[in-house]
């Protein structure tokens, strides 16, 4: 039975690591709010375009490089499991500071414009770094909250869709009127947050036990702060700008907002101070009883020790030191067991032994290597659902710059930021089926893959048939948003509980490889097309802006078509894991120790 000091100790340990992997999370978020520095292409692509003298579908193949950047993102996978933290995010910061940093001198006139394979080697270098960051931050997530992990992946990659609104803010304070100083933002604004970040970040050590009883309600505070952020950050679009009196107003709110996530770790911190001075105090009685008892003091020992409410002390002192030996032996014995010798007796090593290539393919649910992955009919199931719909989403906001100036509108950072925004709100909701378990019981997590995707469908062929109006364009994007933003957070938690999170670093960043090949597939179609409908009017055999409903209307039917075809291959995925899930959800839906995992 454990003894009064064992709890008074317990409690104190546990409210230390609670404190911890919350100010992690929160650390983590930090970067996740400047990660998706990507979003901001559509703002200067045009100027990028101009500077370049480059045509469509050369310019699209810069937005491509971007995304081609996440085709080695498996390599930061690999780093994570063996390089520390700060390791990890100062290679983030180094190839953003070099990939943005260069197109920032380009593009501002600063040097003369370099050949357009130097330039596609910067947009992809640029494209990888946020590969570096986004690991770092879903794996703080998912190992911290493996209880919450729909909750936790959500909204922390949902605050990769504040990252628009925080750089056009501070553009508009410090410079406005120049997309080119996004990119001179997207190279160092990262560094000084990792910066501040990386001293807190700490993942969960593999035999810490965290019982946080407040969990749930915490949750639940983040989620609202995440909220009222996200709906902030899009009525911050229909608000008067112009004045830096009026900008620097709303960045001062958005930085209150950011910052009041630090209320639950430091409500932890508070909680731990407190049971540390309840602590010291009764370690300061112990030592008065001890003292008592050496003088022979017997009476007045007696006396003190039922004041203070306590037992025989010394004995209570040696069976806590016994305790704390035989964990600290059965610790010890736990990591030097080698699980092979068990396989032996039981003639298996030889399948253990054998190549990761030779391994049979097991269940969704399990464990899963690169090469075991790769063999796997449910990974191409879901690597294609994701293809069809969170990709295609991510293209359209790509080319959400053309698109708005085809149509004759010249607010694209507005209609940026407010996809952006979007994409916030589709984050968090993509975790809100997690609070409601009795619901969501038993329904497989890829089915929000097709539920998130079925918006996208009639918004697409919107754009295709109506797309005059002005209220149809802005509709539509909020939807592509949402729906966009949604399956990229459902898509962390889903790779971890379908393949594992022995390998979830490297497993996950070969799934959202699909973004560069989508990216290159749809976009240079989509630029061929445009580029298609502009060759009625050349000048000096250069193509001109293309303006028009045509420019993109077979593009939006195609891109329409691609997401009804994602759905159905969701359906498929659906069944296919719908027995694992029963048998998850069957599980208690308790916090989870991390001791356990």
């Amino acid at each position: 039975m454990e003894t009064q000091n064992q709890k008074a100790i317990s409690s104190v340990r546990a409210n230390s690591l609670v404190a911890q992997k919350w100010m992690s999370f929160v650390a983590s978020i930090w970067i996740m709010a400047i990660s998706g520095s990507n979003f901001d292409f559509s703002i200067y692509s045009s100027t990028l375009k101009t500077v370049m003298n480059i045509d469509q579908i050369k310019l699209n193949n810069l937005a491509v490089a971007s995304d081609l950047g996440k085709l080695i993102g498996w390599v930061s996978g690999m780093a994570c499991m063996v390089l520390p933290t700060w390791a990890v995010l100062g290679i983030a910061v180094s190839l953003g500071m070099m990939g943005y940093g260069l197109q920032w001198l380009v593009v501002s006139g600063t040097i003369a414009p370099l050949p357009y394979w130097v330039m596609y080697i910067m947009c992809m270098m640029a494209g990888n770094s946020i590969c570096w960051l986004n690991t770092v931050c879903f794996r703080v997530a998912i190992s911290n909250f493996p209880g919450k992990r729909g909750v936790a992946s959500g909204l922390s990659t949902s605050y990769s869709g504040l990252s628009t609104v925080i750089y056009t803010n501070l553009a508009k304070v410090i410079k406005p009127n120049s997309p080119s100083f996004y990119l001179l933002l997207n190279a160092f604004v990262p560094v000084i947050v990792c910066a501040i970040s990386v001293f807190f970040i700490k993942n969960p050590q593999p035999n810490s036990a965290i019982k946080d009883e407040d969990e749930s309600r915490d949750m639940h505070i983040f989620t609202f702060i995440a909220i009222v952020t996200a709906l902030y950050s899009i009525v911050y679009e229909f608000l008067p700008h112009g004045e830096k009196a009026h900008e620097g107003a709303y960045m001062a709110v958005l930085v209150f907002l950011v910052l009041s996530l630090l209320y639950v770790p430091v409500k932890a911190a508070l909680r731990m101070k407190k049971l540390e001075r309840s602590a010291s105090t009764r370690v300061t009685d112990i030592e008065t009883a001890t003292e008592m008892r050496s003088s022979a003091d017997e009476k007045n020992w007696g006396e003190y020790m039922q004041e203070i409410g306590a037992i025989d002390l010394s004995s209570e002192y040696k069976d806590f030191c016994d305790s704390r030996r035989q964990n600290s032996n059965h610790l010890q014995a736990v990591q030097n067991h080698n699980p092979v010798d068990d396989m032996d007796q039981q003639g298996i090593t030889e399948i253990v032994k054998k190549p990761g290539f030779l391994k049979p393919v097991p269940p969704v649910g399990e464990e899963h290597g690169v090469t075991q992955l790769l063999r796997s009919l449910d990974f191409w199931l879901y690597y294609f659902v994701y293809f069809c719909g969170g990709t295609v989403g991510l293209v359209y906001i790509n080319n959400l710059g053309q698109i708005t100036q085809s149509l004759g509108y010249s607010k694209t950072p507005k209609l940026v930021s407010l996809v952006s925004s979007f994409g916030f709100l589709g984050r968090i909701a993509s975790g809100l089926p997690d609070y409601f378990q009795s619901i969501n019981r038993g329904l497989p997590r890829p089915t929000w893959l097709g539920i998130w995707t079925l918006p996208m469908v009639p918004a697409l062929f919107f754009l295709a048939f109506f797309d005059e109006k002005q209220w149809i364009l802005y509709g539509s994007t909020a939807i592509i948003g949402i729906s966009a933003g949604a399956i990229t957070s459902v898509a962390v938690p889903t790779s971890s509980e379908l393949f594992g999170m022995e390998h979830f670093g490297v497993n996950h960043n070969i799934l959202i490889s699909n973004i560069a090949f989508g990216s290159l597939l749809f976009g240079d179609l989509a630029g061929m097309m445009y580029d298609h409908t502009s060759s009625s009017t050349v000048t000096n055999n250069k193509a001109v802006n293309c303006l028009g409903k045509a420019c993109y209307a077979k593009t939006f039917l195609m891109w329409g078509g691609v997401c009804s075809f994602g759905l159905l291959l969701s359906i498929v995925l659906c069944f296919r894991t719908l027995k694992l899930y029963k048998t998850l959800y069957r599980k208690d839906t308790t916090q989870i120790d991390i001791s356990q995992r």
